[in-house]
């Protein structure tokens, strides 16, 4: 539920973002704006390309770990020695077992 609120969040914030760009375009479009008209221009679109990078960085991080758990629990056991196995099945009981837990 967490991750909807992001891109809820998210999706408004870019819309912003292509809003003010637009207005940065048409003006270098017309010849308008001169290179520090263009460049304070800029200046207000700095956070709204702060918050996409962190924002992917997020969604990126939070998609790896849940594809190591998806990977370690669904396929793990194939690289892991047959004596070894039991060792391997306590270990993720342990490990994601306190994922459940919170």
């Amino acid at each position: 539920m967490e991750i909807i609120g992001h891109i809820s969040v998210f999706s408004f914030l870019l819309l912003l973002m292509i809003f003010q760009y637009s207005l940065m375009a048409v003006g270098l479009y017309k010849k308008d704006l001169n290179k520090i008209e263009t460049l304070i221009g800029w200046i207000p679109l700095l956070p709204f390309i702060l918050m996409f990078i962190l924002t992917i960085w997020y969604i990126t991080i939070w998609g790896l770990k849940k594809l190591n758990k998806w990977f370690e629990i669904n396929w793990g056991w194939i690289f892991i020695n047959g004596r070894k196995r039991a060792v391997w099945a306590e270990y993720l009981r342990k490990k994601y077992q306190k994922e459940n837990d919170v």
